[in-house]
């Protein structure tokens, strides 16, 4: 679950589902109020994780499988998805942005 950067204090469930409703880069922790950004290695891990999607689309084209198996291949990807996405939240106290980050 998240931890805050500022109070150390853990998000609830609800607060980590709040994260994913909002459109902002930062979020308010809901014990402190400091804001709080998603990290660069959560985005970089997340967006990997997500190409587990289209895999059954892949699968389709090697080997045969029903339409109710790939049903629950695409049910399967996108709930692994959903888990990964809310135990593996990460967030910083500054935001981490391609243009200054260090690469060093």
């Amino acid at each position: 679950m998240i931890r805050c950067k500022s109070c150390e204090d853990k998000w609830d469930i609800k607060a980590t589902l709040k994260r994913y409703t909002t459109l902002d880069s930062g979020m308010p922790c809901p014990y402190c109020g400091e804001s709080q950004y998603l990290s660069q290695k959560y985005r970089e891990r997340s967006m990997l994780i997500t190409l587990l999607i289209p895999l059954p689309i892949l699968m389709q084209a090697f080997f045969d499988i029903h339409l109710e198996g790939m049903i629950v291949l695409f049910v399967g990807a996108f709930l692994l998805v959903i888990l990964f996405h809310l135990f593996a939240l990460e967030v910083e106290a500054e935001d981490e942005d391609w243009r200054n980050r260090s690469y060093y």
